[in-house]
Formats: C-alpha cells, structure tokens, sequence
C-alpha cells in the first residue's frame, strides 16, 4: 500500500471496495495490503505497464510483491438493465444492486468458481466485473452464454477488446461480459 502512495496513487480505504482513478485504472482492494489495479474495459493497458515498470523501478524498502495476473485472471463485464438477473442466477451471493452498490465488490463464487464481482456502473447502466482463474475461462464463458440465453432478455456475445469475448444483444440495453459487453 505505502508504494501506491509512492506512486502518486489512490487507493480505497476499506477491503472489498473499489475505486476509478482519472485515468480509467480501478482499483480493488482484496485485503489489507492487497489490490488488483485494472485497465478500462477494451483499454490497451499502456497505464498498467507504466505503473508496472515504476513498481519495479522503486527503491521503496517495503513495496509489497508483485502477482502479474495479465496471464492469471480472466475477466468478465456484465452489464445493462438484465444484468441483476443474470448475476442471480450464476451466483448464489446477494448481488442485487441495493446490496452490492457502486465501487464494492465481493470475493464469493460465480459461475461455479472461485470469483472477484465488483461492482462498477459501465456504459450507463448496472455493471459488474467478474475476475475467475483463467484456467476456468472457457467453461465460465459456457455456463455465462448457457445461462444468459435461459434469461430470455436477448444476450449476446460481443468484444471489448481483440481476442475477448463478451455478450451482447439488443442496442437499447448495454450488457457486457469478461473484455466483453453484454447487450440487451
């Protein structure tokens, strides 16, 4: 934590919240002296390598270890007015946007993993952005399509970024999906 204030750096004062810098990095903090920094969704990423090159630059006694998880996590975006009811039924935590609000986040199980659900509000509507084991990420992006599609409210997979995935449907809601948009 004492290099994120090295850095120049906000970060969220309490576990399991989260916050937007200005220059589009969330970060989450997963405990007390753990975060997970993020690029914006379909973003290149050039802020985390700057911020990862200064990390390795710092002579800071105690700036914490590194955990490169560009190669660890697979990262979902849901998001758009359907978005609470597909979060019911792919877990079994309260997730409704009354009880997880905006810049909160939830270290619980979804799509029947291990997950990180933070809530963040994309694209003006509810969001929320879900981060499983890569390892996980195909049969995660099955059980998500399989069980956007029960809902009936007209998800579709769509990109974000090259080479994710995400759901997407329908212009009039906005719904996205790990690098992905979710549209309903």
């Amino acid at each position: 934590m004492d290099w994120l204030g090295e850095a120049g750096l906000s970060a969220p004062e309490a576990v399991n919240t989260a916050l937007t810098l200005p220059c589009g990095t969330s970060v989450l903090r997963l405990g007390q002296q753990e975060v997970l920094l993020t690029a914006p969704p379909g973003g290149s990423g050039a802020r985390l390598r700057e911020l990862r090159k200064a990390w390795h630059d710092s002579e800071l006694a105690a700036k914490g270890y590194e955990a490169y998880r560009d190669e660890g996590w697979a990262w979902f975006v849901i998001s758009g007015p359907a978005a609470p009811a597909l979060m019911r039924r792919i877990s079994m935590a309260d997730l409704r946007p009354e009880s997880l609000k905006p810049a909160h986040l939830a270290q619980t199980r979804a799509l029947h993993l291990d997950a990180v659900v933070a809530r963040f509000d994309r694209f003006g509507a509810v969001s929320y952005d879900i981060f499983i084991d890569i390892a996980s990420a195909a049969f995660a992006l099955d059980v998500l399509t399989e069980t956007a599609a029960g809902t009936d409210a007209g998800f579709q997979l769509a990109a974000l970024h090259p080479g994710q995935g995400t759901v997407r449907g329908r212009r009039d809601a906005p719904v996205s999906v790990g690098g992905a948009r979710v549209d309903r």
